[in-house]
């Protein structure tokens, strides 16, 4: 249940503070005192967007918390689920700073607004003056049968089969797409990759096959020049190693009266043998380096399809070329597995579908025999509430498969003796919408484990009798939940637990809502004064203590 309420800076709320009791709380207080203003103050900290109008004084933030006893309700999962500490009292927290930015808490954890308002609609339900007009809603049609059914628990089940068959079904088109794409691609890619295949190419051989066509391209010259330089080593008349050998051997002489002459002698010897040897390997090379033309024309063909590819491609490396190939295999892969894969999925839409199908059809069954449970139920509740020739039917229609079923729900209305029935929309008084709606909601309290709801003025259009007997009727709600009601009327307000009055006063120079709970001879002057509508008279006094005598 809500055990307190705490506003500040909010509308024409400076701060309040509401300690709420079990039961019915019912709400008084002239128009525009700021009855309703409460309500939204409430449905901002349960998830509600704001903006800074909301700011009493733009100078300073709106802070609304809410505090709720839980501990008899089964919301552990729920608070695990979404990581929140479970405790009891449970305190929902929604502050709004003057730039229009907010924040909201869950027992001082952050929490988004979408946490909150799931949080918030497992704690209590707000039923405004103009939810009436949610009667001619098809989702309010068939959340109410669902939750005077089950709690709403096959729904759920049948929504989570759809959006899983609906996510298959999405999948399926995505991968027939993909299919008819693929296909149309197909003989490019392996045309590319047929290219890659033949050319084979290897990491490195660019370069290597570059080097051997250049050496074949110039072996003439190479040879050449090689035979030449060793000649000029080795065998010329004035080769080099010939005038080495005699400088080495002229030291090798002098190093007798000049020992360092040795060394030298030395060196010379071993750069004669260096020489030998690079003259050996140039001559020996100079045979090897002879032209090929059928080898260098076969180099010339393998390096251009390497260059033109490269280029085709956009490729600066053989390594890029190589990981292309690859791509190229792997896309043509999934190209031959995607009729597979479009071929499973389909298998698997179709069981899918089979699961969703039967989960509709018990649905469809389920909300027939409980409407045709409820409109008999319903239709007598009406009778009671002072329209004696009411008559209600609910019709299950069958309907193309959606998220919430497949099926149409209308609910069929007549107040006057010999009336067909008609759409509600279309027959109902704002006064027997009213009705219509408290009959439904108490249906569903009924069903559905709730700790408080609010009525925000649902008698509108009634007065009296009728006005007494809803009373009663929203009374009886409040055995097994908290109820909260905003009335104008004192049928009404006579029933309550705890009665609360909300009215202006001038602070500071300006216009604030206070509240005071008031004790039982405060409630009789205030519902006589809803009685007498003035001052009230003795008589209005001794009516009103009456009223509240009875109910309690």
């Amino acid at each position: 249940m809500l055990s307190r309420l705490h506003i500040r800076n909010y509308a024409i709320i400076s701060e309040l503070d509401i300690s709420l009791e079990r039961g019915l709380t019912i709400i008084t207080g002239e128009t525009g005192a700021g009855k309703s203003i409460l309500v939204g103050a409430l449905s901002l900290v349960l998830g509600k967007r704001a903006d800074t109008t909301s700011l009493h004084n733009e100078s300073e933030k709106c802070v609304i918390e809410a505090s709720f006893l839980i501990d008899k309700y089964e919301l552990k999962e729920f608070f695990t689920e979404h990581d929140l500490d479970f405790e009891n009292p449970t305190i929902l927290r929604r502050e709004i700073n003057s730039n229009g930015k907010s924040r909201a808490f869950v027992n001082d954890t952050p929490v988004n607004l979408n946490q909150l308002k799931a949080l918030a609609s497992k704690l209590i339900d707000i039923h405004s003056q103009h939810e009436v007009l949610t009667l001619k809603s098809a989702d309010f049609r068939t959340h109410f049968l669902d939750s005077c059914s089950d709690g709403g628990q096959l729904s759920a089940k049948y929504k989570v089969a759809y959006a899983d068959w609906l996510t298959l079904k999405k999948e399926v088109g995505q991968a027939k797409q993909a299919l008819q794409k693929a296909a149309a691609d197909e003989d490019y890619i392996r045309f590319q990759l047929d290219e890659l295949d033949q050319l084979n190419l290897v990491e490195g051989e660019l370069k290597e096959n570059q080097n051997k066509l250049s050496l074949l391209e110039n072996a003439e010259q190479i040879a050449g020049t090689l035979n030449s330089l060793s000649a000029l080593i080795l065998t010329s008349d004035e080769a080099i190693v010939d005038n080495l050998k005699r400088a080495e051997s002229e030291l090798s002489r002098l190093a007798r009266m000049y020992p360092q002459a040795q060394d030298w002698a030395d060196r010379i010897r071993q750069s004669l043998i260096d020489l030998e040897d690079v003259a050996s390997e140039m001559e020996q090379k100079a045979g090897f380096a002879e032209r090929d033309p059928a080898e260098q024309q076969r180099l010339e063909e393998r390096v251009d399809e390497v260059l033109r590819l490269l280029t085709k491609h956009r490729k600066q490396t053989e390594s890029e070329l190589i990981e292309l190939h690859s791509q190229l295999s792997t896309q043509l892969d999934s190209i031959s597995n995607s009729d597979e894969r479009l071929t499973l999925l389909n298998a698997k839409l179709e069981e899918t579908d089979v699961v969703l199908q039967s989960i509709a059809n018990e649905l469809t069954n389920q909300r027939a025999s409980i409407a045709k449970k409820l409109a008999p139920q319903l239709s007598i509740e009406l009778q009671q509430l002072g329209m004696p020739d009411a008559q209600l039917e609910i019709q299950v229609v069958s309907e193309e498969r959606m998220s919430s079923g497949q099926d149409k729900i209308n609910i069929l209305f007549t107040s006057n003796k010999g009336q067909s029935l008609q759409d509600i929309s279309a027959v109902a008084s704002g006064g027997e919408l009213s009705r219509l709606m408290l009959t439904t909601k108490a249906e569903m309290a009924k069903n559905i484990q709730l700790p408080a709801i609010i009525f925000d003025e649902v008698d509108t259009g009634v007065s009296g009798e009728v006005a007494d007997k809803m009373g009663t009727k929203i009374k009886s709600l409040s055995a097994n939940m908290q109820v909260l009601c905003i009335t104008h009327l004192p049928q009404i307000a006579s029933k309550a637990n705890q009665h609360i009055h909300v009215f202006k006063e001038e602070k500071d120079g300006k216009t604030v809502t206070g509240i005071k709970v008031l004790d039982k001879p405060d409630r009789i002057v205030e519902i006589a004064k809803m009685l007498s509508n003035a001052r009230p008279t003795e008589a209005a006094l001794a009516h009103a203590k009456n009223m509240v005598e009875q109910t309690n």
